[in-house]
């Protein structure tokens, strides 16, 4: 069977792999955004002997600048006009010849689930639109959570109209649906969670989207944590446990500063029912809320997330095992390591700084400041340090930002 042939007999991730071992040197097309997750997925190809190249339609992405990446394609965005985003990555695909498409963000396997038939020689790694439209649903997330056995937090739906009468515990968590949705002008709509502090607060943001639905939930007060890995086919292919002791944005944010644990069965097995139950294909990372003695299923994130270096480091090269499978092979999976920690380089000393100036236990926050071994960090690395440039013009609006927010909330 010719090349081409065979690429097209790969194209779509629902063909079962042959599971034959290959070699390693295909060139991937890494459909990135300005997020850690995209330069993890992009180093992590990398160090599995794969040649990735990265699509972009802004120049500011850590990805762009790493040594990591053989080289770089402009693109429309994909938010503005999803088809458009995808006929120019075909044609570049095309010209690169390459073997696997790898969207990294929501939007973009938004924008090219149900566009396959384009790209004449590539595997493209989404699943089906009813397959990614089920996956990205919060409101059907809880309800499978509660099938797989896992808890999730009590949860209404809310929109403009459900105010009045509404009795629900404030300060709240307010989510959207789904986080990137379809406009009626054919562009995406994206959204993410954010806590709500008063009855008042939760009216602003309603009237702000009259035409959205949400899911309202009590906020926790607990410590984040995720089983993050790779399914095909609805089978857990491996899972990375992580804690997240630090967070940022505070009180609704991702990992600052996170560390691999121990395995807990109990709780793997709810998360591979879930997945299950959603037949899912693909990286997922799946969040809990430990609160209470118990742990809450809050969101699942359906494809590479920001501490995705983590499981990379401590021995599940997730991009690659995902790619092996999109190419027909068998990966070789093994367990990860515990207490291999990540942090984010400017988010975490945003964080520390922020527990400092509240009153937080000096001495730890002190510590936390302090470098650690067997520590990955979402940016800096000594073998790809320029993607840390980007980290520098990113710091002078960060602290602006942060002292105007604590100035502001230092008033009486």
């Amino acid at each position: 069977m010719s090349r081409r042939a065979t690429r097209d007999a790969r194209r779509h991730i629902e063909v079962s792999p042959p599971y034959a071992s290959g070699v390693a040197g295909e060139r991937i097309l890494c459909c990135v955004d300005e997020s850690t997750g995209s330069l993890a997925a992009v180093r992590g190809l990398r160090t599995a002997g794969y040649e990735p190249w990265v699509a972009v339609s802004r120049p500011y992405a850590f990805a762009v600048r790493s040594r990591a990446a053989e080289g770089v394609v402009r693109v429309s965005p994909p938010k503005e006009d999803p088809a458009t985003y995808a006929s120019e990555l075909a044609r570049e695909a095309l010209r690169l010849e390459a073997d696997v498409v790898f969207p990294c963000t929501e939007p973009t396997m938004r924008a090219l689930t149900g566009r396959a038939m384009l790209f004449e020689r590539s595997v493209v790694g989404v699943c089906s639109p009813d397959r990614l439209d089920r996956a990205t649903d919060k409101a059907l997330f809880g309800r499978i959570c509660v099938e797989a056995g896992l808890d999730i937090p009590p949860t209404v739906e809310v929109d403009g109209d459900s105010l009045n009468g509404l009795d629900q515990n404030l300060p709240a968590v307010l989510k959207p649906i789904r986080s990137v949705d379809l406009g009626d002008n054919g562009s995406l709509l994206t959204g993410g969670a954010r806590r709500i502090v008063d009855l008042e607060d939760l009216k602003r943001e309603l009237v702000r989207k009259p035409d959205r639905k949400f899911l309202l939930q009590p906020y926790l007060d607990g410590t984040l944590a995720a089983i993050c890995g790779v399914a095909w086919k609805g089978k857990l292919v491996c899972a990375c446990h992580q804690l997240s002791p630090r967070i940022w944005p505070p009180g609704c944010g991702n990992s600052s500063f996170a560390f691999t644990v121990e395995r807990d069965e109990g709780r793997e097995a709810g998360v591979a029912r879930v997945l299950e139950l959603l037949d899912w294909s693909g990286i997922f990372g799946l969040q809990f809320i430990l609160a209470n003695g118990r742990a809450y299923a809050i969101d699942l994130n359906p494809r590479i997330y920001g501490s995705a270096a983590l499981a990379i480091a401590a021995g599940h090269n997730l991009p690659a095992i995902w790619v092996d499978l999109l190419l027909g092979r068998s990966p070789r999976v093994g367990p990860y390591r515990s207490d291999v920690r990540y942090r984010y380089e400017v988010a975490d000393l945003r964080a520390l700084a922020r527990q400092l100036l509240r009153g937080g236990d000096r001495a730890a926050v002190l510590r936390g400041f302090l470098p650690r071994r067997r520590t990955v960090h979402a940016v800096f690395s000594l073998r790809d340090p320029l993607p840390m440039l980007e980290n520098v013009r990113r710091i002078a609006p960060a602290v602006t930002n942060w002292a105007r927010r604590n100035q502001l909330e230092a008033k009486p």
